[in-house]
């Protein structure tokens, strides 16, 4: 009885063994077969569909992700118009937005890919159900990561080509890290060190007393951070001046050749001018050389003039006035012309005709212009006011021909005279 009992359990542990190895005998390997305790196998789960154009490196039971989230696992995987068809296991619970689309990415550097379920930027706030199919994506062919600027290596440039849909492999990471490691500035790194290494060796007092200066001008450009910031934020509002300003800019920049040709064509004017404004400063210099203590002298004597011209100030802004509205004064003018404006016919003579016979009449010699005393000045009259006023009685001028009684002088007459007689008596 015990022998037949061993028999059954030796035969049933035979055929377990033989069982995966006729279902890979018969093209399906043991990934085809459910894991226990997979993702999305548990009760309350659901499937859905998800194209997308290559599902190479993609395995049964690969988790599905979204948003760096285990949400399930792949089931089956098809070929359908050109491209894989896989079906997604999903947990209990999970909602899959309307619009996402699938991709294939790396879950470790060893090289293990799984789903990821990219939602979409704009979500309508609807939501795939049971049986439900993620379309496939419209994914850009995408270009390599590097483009080497030498002769392109096939091998390189192959590993560096990224598939549609399809994040970056491990393989094609670090075979753009080789490019950047040889044909990249790393390898000069070794260079680089080598240079300072010569720049600083034998100047160890010059860089010793280097430092400390840039630990000083490092210290003055923090105590200076408010001044850069406020020449900074200067600089800014500049710029938005001249932006604002960029027709005028742009139409002084387009003068700019006509300016410089006109400069260019009065170069010798401008020489010259130079050389005048050079002689007319030597000349400036040598006046104020020669008479230096004249200027000192008028200089203070032009302090009081200026006192005087301010304490007659408002006397001649009223005397001014009526510079403007002539012959009348403005505040008089509403009292005399009544309306916005007023005619009148004015003849003026300024001949010499004119002004001798009325303004000049009383001016009757030179005297009263060179400053020597007039007639009217014997008299107590003030000898620069006496020529102008009206009323103040002229000097008769002579006239030869009716001389006045005190203008005749007595003739001279003979007058008998006596001579002693020289002689005896």
């Amino acid at each position: 009885m015990m022998r037949r009992r061993t028999r059954v359990v030796a035969l049933a542990a035979g055929l377990l063994l033989l069982a995966p190895v006729a279902t890979a005998c018969s093209g399906n390997p043991v990934t085809s077969l459910s894991s226990i305790g997979a993702e999305g196998t548990g009760a309350g789960a659901y499937t859905i569909s998800a194209r997308i154009p290559s599902a190479a490196g993609l395995v049964r039971n690969a988790p599905v992700m979204m948003s760096d989230a285990t949400i399930g696992s792949v089931g089956d995987i098809a070929i359908k118009d050109w491209s894989a068809e896989i079906t997604l296991r999903l947990n209990e619970g999970v909602k899959i937005p309307t619009g996402s689309h699938a991709m294939i990415g790396m879950t470790s550097v060893l090289g293990s890919s799984h789903i990821a379920i990219v939602p979409p930027e704009k979500k309508t706030g609807q939501y795939l159900s049971a049986g439900g199919s993620l379309s496939l994506p419209n994914c850009p062919k995408q270009g390599n990561i590097t483009k080497p600027a030498t002769k392109p290596v096939a091998d390189i440039n192959s590993a560096q080509q990224v598939d549609p849909c399809m994040y970056p492999t491990t393989e094609q990471v670090l075979s753009s890290l080789s490019v950047v490691l040889n044909g990249g500035g790393l390898s000069q790194v070794g260079d680089i060190v080598h240079e300072l290494s010569n720049a600083l060796g034998g100047n160890d007092e010059q860089i010793r007393s280097l430092i400390p200066r840039i630990n000083t001008l490092v210290n003055d450009l923090n105590g200076q951070t408010d001044n850069i910031i406020s020449a900074m934020e200067g600089m800014d509002r500049l710029t938005q001046a001249i932006n604002d300003q960029t027709p005028t800019v742009q139409r002084a920049l387009d003068a700019g050749p006509e300016i410089l040709q006109l400069l260019v064509d009065q170069r010798t004017n401008l020489t010259t001018a130079l050389d005048n404004v050079g002689d007319l400063s030597a000349t400036v210099n040598d006046v104020l050389r020669e008479n230096g203590d004249d200027f000192k002298t008028i200089v203070p004597n032009m302090r009081k003039l200026m006192q005087q011209l301010s304490m007659t100030g408002p006397a001649l802004a009223n005397s001014l006035r009526i510079l403007l509205t002539f012959p009348f004064l403005e505040d008089k003018i509403p009292t005399i012309v009544k309306g916005d404006y007023v005619n009148s016919d004015l003849v003026l003579d300024l001949t010499w005709s004119r002004l001798n016979k009325t303004m000049v009449a009383s001016v009757t010699n030179p005297e009263g212009v060179t400053g020597k005393p007039a007639n009217g000045a014997k008299r107590g009259s003030d000898p620069f006011k006496a020529p102008l006023i009206p009323g103040i009685t002229q000097p008769k001028i002579k006239d030869p021909a009716n001389p006045t009684p005190g203008e005749l002088t007595p003739k001279s007459s003979k007058t008998p005279s006596t001579t002693k007689k020289s002689g005896g008596n």
